[in-house]
Order: structure tokens, then C-alpha cells, then sequence
């Protein structure tokens, strides 16, 4: 569901809560204009608006979230304000409308919609901020223990990032899920005095949309979702679709390496050496610039997977399994960040029972011989292990009734959001439009020029 990451270099509700949640339609904030001042170098303009801590508490404590506004080049044919939310959990908005928009929307989009980038609650330039004390991961505490005492270690350590996390972000980290930042999406709407949203959503924004739509259906005028997430899957899904697509993914991969004489890995099964590379680094880390130790297999792994995810990064990934001969340091990356974290765990809770059921799991997406589990949703599902701050909103379905047709959008071959998630995400919402691509990558908006421009129509006239 990461897709932040690839946004900036080319410039993830249960029933029971959004029932409880319909009351929000009645605490609307009053009508406040954002406190708008211009900022980075292209136009836009920046302020941040102030929302409740707790929804549940509207005369309570208050928090600030940050937007970031691009105005409509063509006054006369706007249409209205456009939310772009770019995924995570965790993205920030702000700043790739504030620094990025020409390269990221179409001139259509910009002429006719009022851009609005938005950092979701503890995110961003929105305060207080989601901070933890410790890293969320740890290489020397594996994600995929092989015994009950890497398994206790594992719980242990994810209890000690939560509990640092809540001392350093206060009590806005019982207040960072995703039905929390679609109501204050609405509080936003209402600043700049909006009748109706427009929202582009990309992997977890596509959870985010489908989260106010559910809200406030009567509120949405037209929103495409792109790289969809099915909030029903549970944990141990999650995991093994994802990871059975990456399977997929990095076949093509290879098959990219054999064709195109510019990858760095050509005339060389480049899949076979990715798994040896694997297998070195799970006898022992291998040697990495920067990095005291050097990488484990982990620590590869979810770096070929952050590459995996956008065909314009496979170059990349190539030249970094070739030189891992002798230095690996093109495949450090992060796995997660503090607000992914919080965020995820709020929304995507680890349903893992004891050390005997992730064992079970671990054999599972172990049947693929190169994702190996090495994906963001097994990330989430031993990070969120033993987390102790109670789940705000737990697995469960979206629905949406009443809304305007809205446009998900689903990629056959999508590492990160399956096409099996924008299906279903599609079921719950009635009059849906779905919307499948063949390619490769994740999202469309990001890897397919052609869905993006159906994506962009669609936006501009939703009932055509």
C-alpha cells in the first residue's frame, strides 16, 4: 500500500464503527476558512485546519491537520476541489501538490480542479505528530521467528516500540485511524466551503476514500480509487495474496532482464540470483555500505519488494542484485515508518493467534520461492503483533449506499493491492464501477498512461 515513496521520485472500517460513525454528519464543524499563505515555489498555497483529537469528544482537545492547495488554471471551467491522497498509511499530501503537481496531474486536472494535498492526522506538516522512541523494526528482531523464543522477542519488542510511541506522540495515537482522517477530510470540505468532495485515492487513499464515502455518501461527487484495499481480507490474506502476486511480479521481472539489453542483470537468469542472493544473506548478512553488519535477508527482501512495485524502479533493482556481489547497499531501504506503523495497526490489527499460527503463515507464503513473505503486508501482520494500543478500527467491511458511482480501480498484476482486494472492495459499493488493468505496478495512475487517462475522464464527467 506504500505508495508515497513512488509518488515523490517521479515528481492500507469495521462495521460496528462506521455505523457509530454516521452520528459525525451531525458534529460538522462550523464553516472556517482556511488561513491560506503562499509556499514552495509553484503556486501553492499552505495552512492547516483545526479538527478534534477525538471525533467522539467534538468540543474536546484539537489537533491541526495540513493542506496544501494548487488553484484551478481555468477559473472559468473549475469544477470544484480535488483531494489526492497518494497511500501509506502515513503519505503525506502537502507537499506533492505543493512541489510536484505538474509532474504528477494531467493538465486537464490542474485547470479545472482547485488541488488539494492533505496530510492525514499525526502526518506531515500536521501537528502533534506521530513519533516512536525506537525504530519500528529491528533487524536483530526477526519478523519471521523459527521458534517460541523469536516469536516471544518479536511481541516483546513490538510492545516496547508502542509504548515509546505513545509516550513520545501523546494521546493522539489513539486517534490515528482511518475513520478519524475520512471525518477530518469532511472538516476540510467544509473550511473551504465545498459542497461536494472530488478525491483521488492511491492504495491505502483508496481505503481512506472508500471510508468518507462511506460517511458522508451524499458529500462525494466523484472519486477514482486506484490500487485498491479490501479492509475484510484479515492478516493472513493479506499476506499470502500479496506475496503470491510479488511471485508473479518478479517472474515478469526476470523476464524483462532476458528481453531488455539495458538491465544490468541481461544474458543472466536474473531471478536465480536474486534467490541466491537470498540464500547467502539467510546463512549470513552480506557485506553493505553504511551498514555496520551488513543486510540480512529480511532487510533485502523488502527492498526488492519497494522496487518491484514500479516498472520505472526495475533498472534500479537489476543494478543493485548485481553489485550485492560484492556490496549491497542499493538494497537498503526502509521498512516502516512510525505513522505506517500506528496507523496500520489501528486499521489492519495482526490476528495472529500464538507462535503455532505464524508458523503456519510463514510456511505458507514460503511456498513462493522468491517473495518468500518479504511484503508490506507481513510487515504489518508481525508489527502489529502484540501491539497494545486497542484497535480503533478493526477488520470489517466499507460500505457505501447512496453515493454516486464511483471508480475503483485494480491492477492484475499488483504487488501490493492484489486485484482480488479492488474486487471485493468493489462489491461493497453499491453502483461501483470496476475497473481492471493488465500491466504491471503498482497502481495504474502510477505505471498505465492509458488507465490514468480514463482515470482523469472519469473524474472530469463521473456520469458519462
Amino acid at each position: 500500500m506504500r505508495t508515497t515513496t513512488l509518488v515523490t521520485a517521479l515528481v492500507t472500517a469495521a462495521v460496528a464503527s462506521v455505523v457509530a460513525a454516521t452520528g459525525a454528519q451531525a458534529q460538522t464543524p462550523a464553516r472556517d476558512r482556511v488561513a491560506w499563505q503562499k509556499c514552495g515555489e509553484r503556486g501553492a498555497d499552505c495552512g492547516s485546519v483545526s479538527v478534534p483529537l477525538d471525533w467522539n469528544r467534538p468540543g474536546g482537545a484539537k489537533i491541526t491537520v495540513a493542506v496544501s492547495r494548487l488553484k484551478a488554471t481555468d477559473p472559468a471551467k473549475r469544477i470544484g476541489v480535488l483531494v489526492f491522497n497518494p497511500g501509506g498509511p502515513g503519505g503525506p499530501g502537502s507537499g506533492v501538490v505543493r512541489d510536484n503537481a505538474a509532474e504528477l496531474f494531467p493538465r486537464d486536472l490542474l485547470d479545472r480542479f482547485d488541488l488539494i494535498g492533505l496530510d492525514p492526522r499525526g502526518v506531515g506538516d500536521s501537528k502533534p505528530a506521530i513519533a516512536c522512541e525506537k525504530p519500528v523494526a529491528d533487524p536483530a528482531v526477526t519478523q519471521f521467528p523459527r521458534d517460541q523464543a523469536g516469536y516471544d522477542r518479536l511481541v516483546a519488542y513490538n510492545r516496547v516500540v508502542a509504548d515509546g510511541c505513545r509516550r513520545k506522540t501523546g494521546p493522539l495515537i489513539d486517534h490515528v485511524d482511518t475513520v478519524s482522517a475520512a471525518r477530518d477530510i469532511d472538516a476540510v470540505r467544509v473550511a473551504l466551503g465545498e459542497d461536494k468532495v472530488n478525491l483521488l485515492g492511491l492504495s491505502y487513499g483508496t481505503f481512506l476514500g472508500s471510508t468518507y464515502a462511506s460517511l458522508y455518501p451524499d458529500r462525494v461527487r466523484a472519486f477514482v480509487l486506484d490500487g485498491a484495499v479490501d479492509h475484510t481480507v484479515g492478516s493472513r490474506r493479506m499476506a499470502l495474496d500479496e506475496t503470491r502476486t510479488t511471485e508473479e511480479v518478479f517472474a515478469e521481472f526476470g523476464r524483462w532482464c532476458a528481453s531488455d539489453p539495458t538491465c544490468a542483470l541481461h544474458g543472466r537468469d536474473a531471478v536465480a540470483e536474486y534467490r541466491a542472493l537470498l540464500d547467502r544473506a539467510t546463512r549470513h548478512p552480506v557485506p553493505a555500505t553504511g551498514v555496520p553488519g551488513g543486510l540480512t535477508a529480511e532487510q533485502i527482501g523488502y527492498a526488492a519488494y519497494s522496487y518491484l512495485i514500479l516498472k520505472d524502479y526495475w533498472p534500479y533493482l537489476a543494478t543493485a542484485i548485481r553489485d550485492a556481489a560484492t556490496d549491497a547497499a542499493g538494497l537498503v531501504g526502509e521498512v516502516s515508518s512510525p505513522a505506517y506503523r500506528a496507523i496500520a495497526c489501528h486499521d489492519f490489527p495482526s490476528d495472529v493467534r500464538d507462535f503455532a499460527d505464524l508458523s503456519a503463515r510463514l510456511r505458507e507464503v514460503r511456498t513462493s520461492p522468491t517473495a518468500r513473505g518479504y511484503v508490506e503486508a507481513w510487515d504489518i501482520q508481525a508489527g502489529c503483533l502484540g501491539w497494545p494500543i486497542r484497535a480503533k478500527n478493526p477488520w470489517g467491511p466499507t460500505p457505501v449506499r447512496g453515493a454516486p458511482p464511483i471508480l475503483v480501480v485494480s491492477g492484475e498484476h499488483d504487488p501490493s493491492t492484489p486485484n482480488a482486494w479492488g474486487i471485493g472492495l468493489a462489491r461493497q459499493i453499491a453502483c461501483s464501477r470496476l475497473l481492471v488493468w493488465k500491466g504491471y505496478g503498482h497502481t495504474a495512475y502510477l505505471n498505465d498512461p492509458a488507465t490514468q487517462r480514463r482515470e482523469v475522464d472519469f473524474l472530469l464527467n463521473p456520469t458519462r
